[in-house]
């Protein structure tokens, strides 16, 4: 599924949360998300990064998620917005799976933990996540950006720095070293 998405940087999560319950919203998650990374130890031509894409084990509270992602540059660069083709499939046993990745020669590249609180309104996710050493930020997700900018607005966002970009971007803004995580 092609999704685009946003992240608000410094907001104050009490006065959005606020807004978003004044406009019906559903919270629906609260807790830790432990990503785990995977991709291929040999030359770019097989590494899934060098291609535009990447390998993820997710624990999300308890539920377990493998996800494969694909960046779609031209529509970034098009639309100013961060946009992928997202695959998510939930696992029972995430001890499993990573030793079949692994048996094929995947390996862990990189991990990253944070607290995520989600609410959803008319479908749109909102996430606030909170990492540590990084102020919490909110990241809009849906499948069109003139769609995420018109509810940038209605919550009273606009004025709020965006960033587009995946996680990787978000450490090196605030100057932190995005592979020291475990």
């Amino acid at each position: 599924m092609l999704e685009k998405e946003i992240k608000i940087l410094e907001i104050n999560k009490e006065a959005v949360v606020e807004r978003l319950l004044e406009l019906w919203a559903e919270k629906t998650f609260e807790g830790f998300v432990h990503d785990v990374y995977y991709d291929f130890p040999d030359d770019d031509e097989h590494k899934m990064e060098a291609n535009n894409r990447l390998f993820r084990l997710r624990q999300k509270g308890e539920e377990h998620i493998y996800t494969i992602k694909r960046k779609r540059k031209k529509i970034k660069k098009k639309e100013e917005i961060n946009a992928k083709d997202e695959h998510e499939t939930s696992i029972t046993n995430i001890e499993s799976f990573a030793k079949v990745l692994e048996k094929y020669w995947m390996e862990r590249t990189r991990e990253k933990k944070k607290h995520r609180v989600s609410y959803k309104l008319d479908g749109m996710e909102f996430d606030f996540d909170l990492y540590e050493w990084i102020p919490e930020f909110l990241e809009i997700e849906w499948p069109d950006g003139e769609t995420i900018q018109n509810w940038v607005k209605k919550i009273g966002l606009d004025w709020f720095e965006q960033m587009l970009g995946w996680s990787r971007k978000l450490f090196k803004h605030y100057g932190i070293d995005y592979l020291n995580f475990d």
